[in-house]
């Protein structure tokens, strides 16, 4: 087979290849918003309980639902400096590891809650999630 008749080949199926991506609709596509925090989570013989790091998010700014077998936890964590607080002072960043702004945590259970029993409180930078078991 001659290099011609080859290339003639890989350039169809490329082209076949690039028809069936243009093809394809990504109707679950979405654009990641924000920052996840990091969870812990245990299972006791009636509850469920959950611990969010959430050090710096205020209480208004956090939200919390839940479904039988989903909680959602969103918010906003503000950032420790607001640049208006610092007016007529150079500030350069030396180091930014923070999360901050909009953040969203979906965490599928592995059993069914009782939703409208479901408990919080924040604890030292923790939210601690209480999920009775139905």
């Amino acid at each position: 087979m001659s290099k011609k008749v080859r290339l003639a080949r890989i350039i169809g199926r490329a082209g076949g290849l690039a028809y069936d991506l243009s093809q394809l609709q990504f109707l679950d596509f979405r654009v990641p918003v924000g920052w996840q925090p990091d969870i812990t989570a245990y299972r006791y013989e009636d509850h469920i309980e959950v611990w969010v790091d959430l050090a710096g998010v205020e209480k208004r700014d956090l939200h919390i639902e839940a479904t039988p077998h989903l909680i959602r936890i969103s918010g906003e964590r503000r950032s420790p400096l607001q640049i208006s607080e610092r007016q007529g002072n150079n500030c350069q960043v030396m180091t930014m590891e923070i999360e901050c702004g909009y953040f969203f945590r979906e965490i599928e259970l592995p059993a069914e809650i009782l939703p409208d029993r479901v408990a919080a409180k924040q604890e030292n930078g923790l939210l601690r999630i209480i999920l009775p078991l139905a």
